[in-house]
């Protein structure tokens, strides 16, 4: 009995020994999965950085945007992987790396599940990123509206697969509010879009880029 009583603590000592190291062992492990995430998502954003590049060219008439934050003021902001201005339209384009480079296959199931099936074999649901586009296209209707003080202009969201590898199968008809397109598409889409319909001013345009810059600028600044 003394024994016991006399080991107890070395007991309770080793115990919390133990889990301590499992604790930072699973953080560790979850910090090294959010790098990856993050590092499979930075390589899909420049991905298609590299094949709207042509639109960034001196004589466009396009306006290409990365990585910046717009809304209605300040406070109420959404982060856009790629904004492109043009003559025939605004667009917001959500970036997905999903498959990383070996790519797979998306399930769109009839309830607008997205089951995402790697080459390893490993299947899993993943977050139907329609809901994160339309919550884009209300900031971006929003900054339109009371920064810029322009209405009713075309807007288009897009969700842009980076990967090459990646196949889309859909159990209902493509969705043409929101469309899904690999990034190869995107230059053809975009020029392609309103029938390539001149609806933007270029000092629209202008007015716009110059609001963008200056949000992020303040927001860069706070």
């Amino acid at each position: 009995m003394k024994t016991l009583i006399i080991l107890s603590p070395i007991l309770i000592v080793l115990m919390a020994a133990l889990y301590f190291i499992w604790a930072v062992k699973k953080r560790e492990k979850k910090q090294h999965i959010k790098k990856e995430i993050m590092k499979s998502g930075n390589q899909g954003e420049y991905k298609v950085q590299a094949v709207l590049r042509p639109l960034e060219r001196p004589n466009s008439p396009y306006r290409v945007y990365h990585n910046v934050k717009l809304g209605p003021d300040l406070l109420h902001t959404n982060e856009y992987d790629t904004i492109v201005i043009g003559p025939n339209g605004i667009f917001h384009i959500e970036t997905k790396n999903y498959g990383g480079e070996r790519g797979g296959i998306i399930d769109i199931d009839s309830k607008q599940n997205w089951i995402l099936h790697k080459k390893s074999g490993y299947s899993k649901i993943i977050t139907n990123p329609t809901g994160q586009v339309d919550s884009h296209e209300y900031r971006l209707q929003g900054f339109l509206n009371r920064v810029v003080g322009v209405r009713n202009l075309p807007t288009q969201g897009i969700i842009a697969l980076a990967c090459d590898g990646i196949v889309v199968r859909s159990q209902d008809e493509p969705n043409k509010d929101i469309p899904v397109l690999g990034r190869h598409q995107l230059l053809s889409y975009i020029k392609n879009y309103n029938q390539g319909k001149l609806v933007l001013y270029p000092r629209t345009i202008k007015k716009i880029s110059h609001s963008i810059e200056a949000m992020n600028y303040k927001q860069q600044a706070q």
